[in-house]
């Protein structure tokens, strides 16, 4: 039995069962079971509980018959999967860059520290992306803010998944909210007929599209519930599966471009998502080096489920 170490930030150790979300846990649950189908342990442990000294996790959580267990001795990973969320990788970083000389890890310590700040995104990806401008305080968002040729702003903060953080409005209210800072100040773009192509109805949508290797694994659809600008599934937007013929020739050729610059990395997993305007533009706005198994679950795509994983485990090959 080869040992995938999933690794995340923080201690959780005193609860009786992991995750807040159940569609999550459900997601986890699966890989532990498909793990064990293929002569492979899968565990879930914090990298605070990562021994530099031995290469060892001092303990981990597994789902093993039906339960979640928590184990108290040492484990020797064969693979690290990391889903410590983006906003600690520089905290983090010398830290990972020592596990990733021992262990091979996904993803690469300097592809989550470059490719998971938006700012990097930007500078990296901007001819593709909304115009956006980087705000260190509130005075500088102001006039940065005046700048945008849309009726609406967007804020977003550095780091994130799922909207959090994230600001949409008028730009004569953008500043009733709160925000920390650094953030980007990004253009709104007006984006109310779907994909081109394949939405049926008008609908505020998007396009994500997930790669292993670079390879497309699989595309899905997000689509705001009524009166919403969010395609994020925990604030309420419902998902569909794009058949690959229905992607957009654009998007396919932008992300032949994006590509050229990611490929420097072999091994990667990442999603990239598109919005289109209502002329059928296609715009990048958010590279994400933990796509998550949530929205693939809540549709129930079991042939999807299982390539992404075989995917996975193939690593154990290399």
């Amino acid at each position: 039995m080869k040992n995938v170490v999933v690794t995340y930030f923080g201690d959780d150790w005193d609860i009786s069962i992991p995750f807040s979300s159940e569609l999550t846990r459900k997601a986890f649950e699966d890989w532990h079971i498909m793990g064990v189908e293929n002569k492979i342990s899968f565990f879930r442990a914090s990298i605070h509980w990562y021994d530099s000294k031995k290469g060892v996790f001092k303990k981990a959580w597994a789902f093993r018959s039906g339960e979640w267990r928590k184990i108290e001795q040492e484990i020797i990973p064969d693979l690290i999967y990391d889903k410590v969320g983006s906003k600690h990788d520089y905290q983090l970083f010398e830290l990972k860059k020592e596990i990733a000389k021992k262990v091979q890890t996904l993803n690469d310590p300097q592809f989550r520290a470059i490719i998971g700040n938006k700012l990097s995104q930007y500078m990296l990806f901007m001819e593709y992306m909304p115009k956006s401008f980087i705000a260190t305080n509130l005075k500088e968002a102001k006039k940065l803010v005046k700048k945008l040729k849309s009726s609406k702003a967007v804020m977003k903060p550095l780091y994130g998944s799922g909207g959090d953080g994230i600001v949409i409005d008028n730009k004569e209210n953008i500043f009733n909210h709160e925000y920390e800072f650094p953030l980007l100040v990004q253009e709104f773009i007006v984006s109310e007929k779907g994909i081109p192509g394949f939405s049926e109805k008008d609908e505020v949508s998007d396009l994500r599209l997930v790669f292993n290797q670079h390879k497309l694994t699989y595309a899905l659809s997000r689509i705001a519930k009524e009166g919403s600008l969010f395609t994020n599934l925990h604030q309420g937007a419902s998902a569909k599966i794009v058949p690959t013929e229905y992607i957009p020739v654009e998007v396919l050729k932008k992300v032949k471009k994006i590509q050229k610059r990611l490929k420097i990395f072999p091994i990667a997993q990442y999603s990239l998502d598109f919005i289109f305007d209502n002329g059928g533009r296609s715009y990048l706005v958010e590279l994400n080096t933990t796509p998550g198994m949530d929205l693939l679950y809540s549709l129930g795509e079991e042939e999807l489920i299982r390539r992404n994983f075989r995917e996975l485990i193939d690593l154990l090959g290399r």
